[in-house]
């Protein structure tokens, strides 16, 4: 108990119970020194309330920054990356979003990081991946042209499907082998989508879809 709470005061005094690791202020995000258009944030650079399940409710706002990946908080005007941890639910009511922190495997490669959790279910769960890329602005062709500032460009989201315990797998774009997917997991989900006029492209469509398989 003793050094429990010897750590709960590490970055954060907020914490009510846990290690405290997770406001370490170990990281800091990499200062960047020329002109970018755009933002890294998908819901805007302020920091917003969160709900974590074993935290205080007066624990500190955060920010996702979908560039780096990470979970952002402000302490005396110094930004700090969390520390991740595998299986945080971090919850932001305001907008009505949550994200997890999970492995994952996107185009065959392993990653570790936040995923937007759409559906908890007993036996699997629906993801979309956030991500925005660094974009190099194009050059002058001329010494009189101006060169134009690298820009953030959020790319298309990406969906995917699984639990922690047996993998989480991005999901087909292509309708025919998406529907496969899901007939493997359930052979009525043909019928379930023909009967409920679902269109996979529409993410509550989707959401639909996984609630039932669930069900």
């Amino acid at each position: 108990m003793t050094s429990g709470l010897l750590y709960s005061q590490v970055g954060n005094e907020n914490v009510s119970y846990s290690s405290g690791l997770f406001f370490t202020r170990a990281n800091r995000p990499t200062t960047i020194e020329y002109k970018i258009d755009g933002t890294p944030f998908i819901e805007g650079k302020d920091f917003k309330k969160v709900i974590i399940k074993g935290y205080s409710s007066n624990v500190q706002p955060l920010r996702y920054n979908a560039y780096e990946d990470e979970m952002e908080f402000d302490e005396n005007g110094d930004i700090f990356y969390t520390e991740k941890q595998e299986g945080l639910i971090i919850d932001f009511p305001t907008l009505n979003k949550k994200y997890q922190c999970v492995r994952y495997s996107y185009l065959g490669r392993p990653y570790f990081g936040y995923l937007v959790l759409l559906s908890e279910g007993k036996q699997y769960n629906l993801y979309k991946r956030e991500k925005i890329e660094l974009i190099e602005g194009l050059k002058s062709p001329s010494a009189y042209g101006k060169d134009e500032n690298d820009y953030f460009s959020r790319m298309q989201d990406i969906y995917l499907f699984g639990n922690t315990e047996d993998g989480i797998v991005e999901l087909p774009n292509n309708r025919r082998k998406l529907v496969e997917f899901f007939t493997n997991i359930n052979s009525d989900v043909p019928g379930f989508i023909k009967t409920n006029k679902l269109n996979l492209n529409k993410e509550p469509d989707l959401i639909k879809l996984v609630n039932y398989i669930n069900s």
